[in-house]
């Protein structure tokens, strides 16, 4: 596998937050390895995918050193663990600006929730 090239390093920016994440997967897709580089979605707590929909956030999982982790191998990812968050749409930024806050619970999601997550730190995403 290629090893994964940090989102820093090819956006030339810092990530827009970072959350704490816990893997907990939901049922249907219990059998998924969650890894670097996974294209998940992520929903805020509250929000229902079918009304509010989901937003194209990407995760970038870090080390316990505080650094991404580049091992793509799918399922080497820790259970629990801090994650640097990238919003796609630049379109998006403002809505996601004045919606986040250091708090504000969401989850991953990819056909059924990967992860819950927390904000711990709002950064490149302020305005």
């Amino acid at each position: 596998m290629e090893p994964h090239i940090p989102y820093e390093e090819r956006t030339k920016r810092q990530p827009d937050f970072i959350v704490e994440y816990e893997v907990d997967l939901a049922e249907e897709i219990k059998n998924a390895k969650p890894g670097q580089g996974m294209r998940v979605d992520f929903l805020y707590d509250g929000d229902d995918p079918q009304v509010e929909g989901v937003h194209m956030i990407w995760p970038e999982i870090l080390d316990e050193s505080g650094r991404v982790i580049t091992d793509t191998t799918l399922g080497n990812i820790p259970k629990k663990g801090y994650a640097n968050m990238w919003v796609l749409s630049d379109e998006r930024r403002i809505y996601h600006h004045e919606r986040l806050k250091v708090g504000t619970k969401a989850t991953w999601w990819r056909g059924g929730r990967v992860a819950y997550v927390t904000v711990v730190k709002v950064s490149a995403l302020e305005c």
